[in-house]
């Protein structure tokens, strides 16, 4: 591993920064899925979407009740890794509800390469303002950079559990034939990659709940071909809703897309395009995980998909809606919850925006109020893997490579 050397530019030499990578930041302060941090290194693995000859990340203590202490920080790709600084300096301090950019670096990223950011935790740290489902801690000690990373323990509260709320966890596990969970890299703090050096032809965010922060926009991005410089971005969240916050007790759940959108979306650099693709949370968890008086009526939930439309408009950014997939087959069984699903996909159809039809990517032919099972995840409500990269293609597809 090398030092980093903070690029000196030039006043008008034009170093333009584009999104790579994102996740969107959650409040994981009160919920037990794991354990603190202390002397301890994480590495987060994750797929660039587009490439560059430079390179920085934004680490967000958004949701933390104090300040966060870095002790360093290396970004690798292949075989080489770079030890990185925050305004020349090895180590920061985050304060809570801040986010801190390290210095760029020189480090050449080629599509679909995978970044490894590695992050030294020297002091007891929550696990607090985070997202994804992967990424390794090492044993007690510095290793950032580290070749030979000596692996600890690695999400053991998440091995088993279901990315959605109120779902059995039995069962989940990752499966090599596609038939298991899709869940991709993340981690604490780490909220965005960004790369300069090529200029991307556009940048689309991707806004959900859990079947889009399981990894269909990292799929699509995968299928891209290099020349297509189009950044898809992921900002899901599991469990979160369009309408309503998360309740107290589960915080993780997120802001809303609605509260969300200008942070997670608008100020994202250089978005041209949104995916607006949220599951059944706000008409799916009232009256089992969540108070029966938090339903929607079908006009309020199109008047705020209507609303996140005018948004992204107003901004100069292009909506495209997902039609919603298959729910729980306990909820299936509603006829005022599937009414409510299909008359959402109705309405997403016939609307004059822009969408892709996920529902009818991975729905069963025989029975559509069912997932195909061929792309169903063990809840048979959620896509596995098989499912995410169906999405993917049809998103790559239809949506992207063909209309932007």
């Amino acid at each position: 591993m090398r030092r980093a050397h903070a690029l000196t530019l030039k006043a008008d030499e034009a170093m333009i920064w584009q999104p790579t990578w994102t996740q969107a930041i959650t409040d994981f302060r009160r919920e037990d899925v794991e354990p603190p941090f202390d002397d301890v290194t994480v590495r987060m693995t994750v797929p660039a979407s587009i490439g560059g000859s430079q390179i920085r990340a934004e680490f967000s203590n958004r949701f933390a009740d104090k300040s966060v202490q870095i002790g360093r920080v290396a970004i690798g790709v292949g075989n080489q890794s770079v030890e990185t600084a925050f305004d020349g300096l090895r180590s920061t301090e985050i304060p809570a509800g801040q986010s801190r950019w390290t210095d760029p670096i020189e480090l050449t990223v080629g599509h679909a390469d995978d970044i490894v950011v590695d992050l030294y935790l020297p002091e007891p740290t929550p696990y607090a303002s985070a997202n994804g489902f992967t990424f390794d801690r090492s044993r007690p000690g510095d290793f950032a950079g580290s070749r030979n990373f000596p692996l600890g323990v690695s999400n053991p509260a998440r091995v088993g559990e279901s990315p959605e709320p109120g779902i059995s966890s039995a069962g989940v596990q990752a499966s090599p034939d596609g038939t298991g969970w899709s869940l991709p890299s993340g981690g604490p703090f780490l909220r965005t990659i960004e790369v300069a050096g090529v200029k991307a032809k556009a940048v689309v965010v991707c806004l959900g709940s859990s079947t889009t922060a399981m990894g269909w926009p990292q799929y699509t991005a995968a299928l891209l071909p290099s020349d297509a410089k189009i950044a898809v971005l992921n900002r899901g969240i599991a469990g979160n809703r369009i309408r309503l916050d998360a309740p107290q007790q589960t915080p993780s759940w997120g802001r809303s897309g609605l509260s969300r959108f200008d942070e997670d979306v608008l100020a994202t650099r250089g978005t041209t395009h949104v995916v607006i693709a949220y599951n059944s949370n706000d008409w799916g968890l009232p009256g089992r995980v969540t108070p029966l008086d938090e339903m929607p009526t079908l006009e309020q939930l199109i008047a705020s998909y209507q609303e996140l439309v005018n948004r992204a408009h107003s901004a100069g950014v292009t909506a495209i809606l997902a039609t919603v997939t298959p729910l729980d087959p306990e909820l299936a069984q509603d006829p005022s919850r599937e009414g409510f699903r299909l008359a959402i996909n109705h309405w997403i159809r016939t609307a004059p925006y822009r969408y892709v039809d996920f529902d009818a990517a991975i729905r069963s032919e025989s029975d559509t109020s069912r997932l195909e099972s061929t792309f169903a995840a063990p809840d048979q409500t959620h896509p596995n893997v098989n499912g995410q990269r169906r999405l993917a293609q049809m998103m790559a597809d239809n949506v992207i490579r063909l209309q932007i």
